[in-house]
């Protein structure tokens, strides 16, 4: 890792795990949930031992955040384990020992042995396995969460779903009820985890219980192979100029370090190794919205760069290595021939292993986006990842505009879509055109809950209409993950914003009275508008563009605003505009016309 490096610690049973992230930028809305959620979703799955019922793993935040948000200094995590009070003797720090219990029969399959005969543990192997331990793995889907959260915050979705456990194969993404997850992954691994094995379906489920089942009954243990997938993930991360920024080796790197992983495909890569060039390529296409591929075969990724198809990664999960039904090994304090020695362990990790791989990539990704983006604040990243996002783009596609009530979104939108030759949209007007009623009357008799309903709905129509728009959203429109799915997908963000002592100052000489917005109806609309603005900021800063109007009149920050999304364009946005003609004459080459010198 280059720009977000991390370093874990601790033992299987000692008396917690932590971790330290060092490069994440400042302005990073975080919180312990974030993280939790990642670390709940590993020790589910169906398969897993008894020690997932002694831990619940939660995360203590030590040191990084404050108020909420990243500071850009080194953050801290600790994961306390619940089980060290039965070996506080056994794995205690200061002197004492030996062990009473030592372990000198190493596992096949396990780092017992090579790693007893590095260092020089054999007399008890504990010192070697406790490191090695899966366990491990808890601090860094915890840390993996923390960089999920970087990567969500810039439109990137991580997931994962179990394609097979032992010779048992799931279905994969291609009925027609799942194949639209393609594009969602984190939809993609909510979905995967309503089953306790990760599967996409029940029925797929159904045979991986009976795999894990027949494995319990033999007392034997399983593997199996998990698909990682990535979206919304723009073209140029990683580098083909040297082997190490390589971002398909630097994937195959991390994901190989996960405990009993044996092999990673990216994309189609056993299957392109059987078949022909022609048949395994993604053809480029050029159409009205710009350069797109007719398959996504490579995975997404070409000569170590991201190029703006969904990333797809497959790893392959060895057997876990503690066998109940315990193989041959050797008793290295006797070296007479013995069973191995049996810890406590699974029978089936590879649910759980797709949640940790989810973190892996996670660390990887927010590193390579990092490494492209450069900057130490979230705020400096935004221009900067929507110039990737639509690098392959004819236009800009859509101009969403967001922000609080009275931050001019509607005068200074209508200006925009004139100067600009498009359409104007006021999604608020949409919704009463659509519901017949008035967004107060809407609020009035149905609620909050059902005016967001048809918020989401007219929104998503309104990304997807064929004509480019300028498009007004509400103000509380932006704070669903869907919204901002639908955004990015079709377009550009804009965020206008003002003081809140502006915001109040305009609205109060506005045409509407304070009952007829039904945010500020009955209360102290200068200490509502402050309380809507400090919710909904975390939203707001997400946006790729952002005009502080206060002091503009509407024509004055339009003009801004435009020139603002011109910084945006691509070469093959301004090669686009060009037209057939000039974009013909420059193909014939730099002659002279015959009239000119």
């Amino acid at each position: 890792m280059s720009r977000l490096r991390y370093l874990t610690a601790g033992e299987s049973h000692g008396p917690a795990l932590t971790g330290i992230l060092e490069g994440l930028p400042a302005g990073l809305p975080l919180q312990a949930e974030d993280i939790n959620r990642d670390l709940a979703r590993r020790q589910q799955g169906y398969g897993r031992g008894g020690r997932m019922k002694i831990e619940q793993d939660t995360a203590e935040i030590l040191s990084g955040i404050r108020f909420g948000l990243t500071l850009g200094s080194p953050l801290s995590l600790l994961i306390r384990n619940r089980d060290f009070a039965s070996w506080s003797k056994r794995m205690q720090a200061d002197s004492g020992g030996p062990d009473p219990h030592p372990v000198t029969v190493p596992r096949p399959g396990h780092a017992d042995l090579a790693g007893g005969l590095k260092y020089a543990h054999l007399d008890d192997l504990r010192n070697v396995l406790e490191r090695a331990s899966a366990r491990e793995t808890a601090i860094r889907v915890g840390l993996g969460g923390v960089a999920r959260a970087l990567l969500r915050d810039l439109g990137i979705q991580v997931g994962s779903f179990v394609r097979s456990i032992g010779s048992a194969d799931g279905n994969v993404l291609e009925p027609p009820s799942v194949s639209p997850l393609k594009e969602d992954a984190e939809s993609l691994a909510l979905r995967a985890d309503l089953t306790e094995t990760r599967a996409l379906d029940e029925d797929s489920s159904r045979r991986f219980v009976a795999a894990i089942d027949e494995a319990r009954k033999r007392r034997d243990t399983l593997g199996g192979v998990v698909e990682i997938l990535a979206t919304g993930v723009p073209v140029g991360l990683g580098s083909h100029v040297h082997w190490d920024r390589k971002l398909d080796g630097r994937i195959a790197q991390a994901m190989m370090s996960i405990p009993a992983i044996k092999a990673v495909e990216l994309g189609e890569g056993w299957k392109a190794a059987r078949g022909y060039g022609s048949q395994t390529h993604d053809p480029i296409l050029w159409g009205d919205l710009g350069l797109r591929r007719s398959s996504n075969n490579a995975g997404g990724l070409e000569g170590g760069v991201t190029n703006g198809q969904p990333l797809v990664i497959r790893i392959a999960m060895k057997p876990i290595a503690t066998v109940p039904a315990a193989l041959p090994s050797v008793d290295l304090s006797t070296l007479q021939s013995v069973p191995a020695h049996v810890e406590r362990s699974d029978t089936c990790a590879v649910p759980a292993a797709g949640v940790i791989a989810e973190a892996i990539l996670a660390l990887v990704l927010a590193d390579a986006v990092l490494e492209c983006l450069g900057g130490d604040t979230m705020s400096s990243l935004r221009a900067p990842m929507a110039r990737l996002r639509i690098a392959a783009r004819a236009d800009w596609g859509q101009v969403f505009l967001l922000g609080p009530m009275g931050s001019g979104k509607s005068a200074v939108g209508r200006v925009i879509a004139a100067r600009l030759g498009r359409r104007w949209v006021d999604l608020d007007s949409e919704i009463e055109q659509q519901a017949g009623i008035s967004v107060a009357e809407i609020f009035a008799r149905k609620g909050e809950a059902e005016f967001r309903s048809l918020e989401a709905d007219a929104l998503v129509a309104a990304a997807a209409a064929p004509s480019l728009s300028v498009i007004a959203l509400g103000g509380g429109a932006a704070q669903n993950e869907a919204a901002w799915r639908a955004m990015r997908a079709t377009g550009v963000t804009f965020c206008l914003t003002a003081r809140p002592e502006e915001l109040a100052r305009r609205l109060s000489q506005s045409d509407r009275a304070w009952s007829e917005r039904p945010m500020l109806a009955g209360r102290d609309p200068l200490e509502r508008l402050r309380e809507l603005c400090r919710a909904r900021q975390p939203f707001y800063s997400r946006a790729d563009l952002c005009l502080d109007t206060e002091g503009l009149d509407p024509g004055a920050a339009a003009l801004a605003a435009i020139g603002m999304l011109r910084s945006l364009r691509s070469p093959i946005a301004v090669r686009a505009s060009r037209g057939p003609l000039e974009s013909e004459i420059k193909m014939q080459g730099n002659s002279a016309p015959d009239d000119e010198a």
